[in-house]
């Protein structure tokens, strides 16, 4: 493989992550073009730069590397229709649920990686899971190089990706969640709206960057802010109470279990053609 950023990469499904790599990849100074159906709704992928095209095809020949970022039961759909284009090119799955078998059996010709990142690439500054058949080959460290432009990257295996999923795809959605109830715990105590939400929003960034960069346990960084008798642990108490850090363990769970799931439907469907 060529160096990351001298290769064309073509996305196929150019929304919510498929644009945020697009972005992010191009930010990094790739050479990226992005297909998707509706160009004229993504806004954000069109006025960073990056290219765009309705074909499908045009986009699968083009690429050199051809990433999908689909929706898991549209995926292999779409990897069939270009069939044809992806025959001996690395391709790169970045949907949740569908395997690699699933994959190889609908293009056996294609080289296929799965890389599970999630929307905070277009930041470059996602965690992303990958997985592939020989990481130290020339396609391996092409992932790694390329998704390493996109942020942290591990390598895993397939067994886990469900379960890294859940915890580094879905749970921006959950930290936003609870971020925006943050906010509404400001707003409720007088805070103006927009001074609310940036405490918020600042505060859950510097925790984060704090707890990856002080190489210290989180519940450690938490002790140093909790005085005795003070305000914070009063809030500690309540969130104990409420039973709120057992909410988000259970999120990740029933999210990682959703992805057994919804890869046992699919695999069932396959069965029945």
């Amino acid at each position: 493989m060529s160096d990351v950023k001298e290769t064309r990469v073509s996305i196929i499904g150019a929304g919510a992550l498929g644009g945020a790599v697009a972005r992010g990849l191009h930010r990094a100074g790739c050479r990226v073009l992005a297909a998707d159906a509706h160009p004229e709704r993504l806004t954000r992928v069109r006025e960073e730069g990056v290219e765009l095209t309705t074909d499908n095809v045009r986009a699968a020949k083009e690429g050199e590397v051809v990433m999908f970022a689909l929706k898991p039961h549209l995926t292999l759909g779409a990897v069939r229709e270009l069939a044809a284009c992806l025959k001996g090119k690395l391709c790169v799955s970045l949907a949740a649920v569908v395997t690699l078998d699933m994959l190889r059996h609908a293009v056996p010709e294609a080289r296929w990686v799965r890389a599970m990142t999630n929307i905070c690439a277009a930041l470059n500054c996602a965690f992303t899971g990958i997985t592939t058949p020989a990481p130290t080959d020339a396609d391996g460290v092409w992932i790694r190089d390329a998704f390493g432009l996109l942020g942290p990257v591990e390598e895993t295996d397939e067994g886990s990706l469900n379960a890294l999923t859940a915890l580094t795809g879905a749970a921006p959605a959950f930290f936003m969640s609870l971020m925006e109830a943050a906010a509404m715990g400001g707003i409720q105590s007088g805070l103006p709206k927009d001074l609310a939400y940036r405490g918020a929003m600042s505060a859950l960034l510097g925790a984060a960057r704090l707890s990856m960069e002080a190489g210290r346990h989180p519940s450690e960084l938490r002790d140093d802010v909790c005085t005795p008798g003070g305000m914070t642990i009063e809030g500690i108490y309540e969130i104990e109470r409420a039973g709120a850090r057992a909410a988000m363990m259970k999120a990740v769970v029933l999210t990682a279990e959703k992805g057994k799931v919804l890869t046992d439907r699919i695999a069932a469907s396959l069965k029945d053609r």
